[in-house]
């Protein structure tokens, strides 16, 4: 069914003194009514031709893209339960037939090609642009991972070449503030898409470089069509992110756009906000680990000074300890001092009965003359027995003397009063016995005889 059969589409202008629908003047709906019912009835059935450009499948099944050639291009809708007729995988830049009918959209006043089935030809002339583009950087080595660099992991400045009025822009920012308050921020606006693009990208790119004071450059958009991001491809902008003194994002489009950007730079991130994520820390992470961290370093702490009392109860205990040694030497003199006492006292029992036996003996007999004479030798024996008695005991005094000395001399605080020092490794609570136990630098512990203080190593002497 042609045009011509359904009669023009706009009729002459009615005579004059009739009302307005009978002058020819409609209204839009009618208006797009008849432009649709012309299209749809001219254009039943139509094989294209063309390069797919901006393709979107939604999570509803439907599809839409755009089919373009030099000289025009074409919407094209193709809804979800058409899958079994796509031959081949349909994506932006690839040369494909669609076969399908026009129809008008109305709510929107546009025509569009309702797809029945697609062919996939091949690569569209921009692929193969890019193909051969990306093999000749590839080559030069622009895209070699060894040239990849990390990003730092606290940047003071960072570097954004984008549009002034993108969205991309203000979700970079707000996420980059957010994450990380104190981060300074340098824009080099820059066209990111249509003629000139490029170089404006490019050159934006050099002014971060040559200026510089920015720790890292997020260069990106938002997402958009093949042709959109096109300049993101463009080796000017290659060029220039492989040759950015610092490190570099590529942050262009969607999780499904791809630029030769994203070869170049040293990391890739799939959104622009993706990318300002990727560029700082998160302050809520970095509480956390500093908050992980002070306590690791307080129970480190604790545990060395448990562990060093440990240590030092452990050296403690290895000292030898004066006192069971002093009580038996105590002992022991004691002994000696009852045995010398119980001698004596012996000693003098027997001379008491000696003394005692000579009397009864004298008595008996009572010769005067032998009996003076014994009383004679009873004094001069008494007085040598009380003379070795008196010497035994002056001997018995001095032994004492001596045992007591000793071991005054035994107990440590005796030492130190005669100011002695032990010396003792801070770290380790060993005594320290010879000046080749220390090195300059180690931390000692002195004890003296009223306390103790704590020195370090500044050097020996032999």
């Amino acid at each position: 069914m042609s045009a011509d059969s359904q009669g023009p589409l706009f009729p002459p202008a009615a005579p004059s003194g009739e009302g307005e629908t009978s002058r020819g003047i409609v209204s839009v709906t009618e208006l797009t009514a008849r432009i649709k019912g012309s299209l749809e009835s001219s254009f039943r059935f139509v094989r294209v031709e063309g390069e797919v450009s901006n393709h979107r499948l939604y999570p509803s099944g439907h599809r839409y893209f755009s089919l373009k050639d030099e000289g025009a291009q074409i919407r094209v809708v193709m809804f979800r339960g058409r899958e079994r007729f796509v031959f081949g995988e349909i994506r932006d830049g690839q040369s494909a037939i669609v076969t399908g009918s026009i129809g008008v959209y109305e709510k929107k006043g546009e025509y569009q090609l309702y797809a029945q089935s697609v062919e996939v030809r091949g690569l569209g002339s921009l692929l193969l642009e890019l193909e051969k583009r990306k093999e000749k950087l590839f080559a030069e080595g622009l895209f070699d991972p060894a040239r990849k660099r990390p990003l730092p992991r606290f940047p003071a400045r960072i570097g954004i070449v984008t549009s002034r009025q993108g969205a991309a822009l203000r979700d970079m920012i707000r996420i980059a503030r957010r994450r990380w308050p104190p981060i300074g921020i340098t824009l080099a606006p820059a066209l990111v898409q249509g003629e000139g693009a490029a170089e404006d990208i490019a050159q934006a790119m050099g002014v971060l470089a040559s200026r510089g004071g920015v720790d890292l450059i997020i260069v990106g958009r938002g997402g958009g069509s093949v042709e959109d991001l096109w300049a993101f491809n463009e080796e000017a902008v290659v060029r220039a992110i492989a040759a950015s003194p610092v490190p570099t994002i590529s942050a262009v489009g969607h999780e499904t756009d791809f630029t030769l950007s994203d070869l170049a730079a040293d990391h890739r991130a799939s959104t622009p906000t993706a990318g300002a994520q990727m560029s700082v820390p998160d302050r809520a992470d970095v509480w956390e680990r500093v908050t992980a961290f002070s306590l690791r370093a307080r129970k480190a702490e604790q545990y060395g000074r448990e562990t060093l009392r440990r240590e030092f109860r452990i050296a403690e205990g290895a000292l030898s300890d004066p006192r069971p040694l002093l009580q038996t030497r105590r002992y022991a003199v004691v002994d000696l001092t009852d045995g010398l006492v119980e001698g004596l006292r012996g000693r003098l029992r027997e001379g008491r009965e000696t003394v005692a036996g000579l009397a009864e003996s004298v008595r008996d007999h009572s010769p005067a003359a032998w009996v003076s004479r014994k009383r004679g030798d009873l004094a001069v024996l008494a007085e040598r027995a009380e003379r070795q008695t008196e010497a035994k005991r002056a001997g018995l005094r001095r032994a004492l003397e001596v045992l007591q000395g000793k071991l005054a001399a035994l107990d440590p605080k005796s030492v130190l009063v005669r100011g002695y020092a032990i010396a003792t490794h801070r770290e380790t609570g060993r005594a320290v016995r010879s000046a080749s136990e220390v090195v300059p630098g180690d931390a000692v512990d002195v004890r003296v005889a009223d306390g103790a203080f704590g020195t370090v190593v500044e050097g020996r002497k032999e």
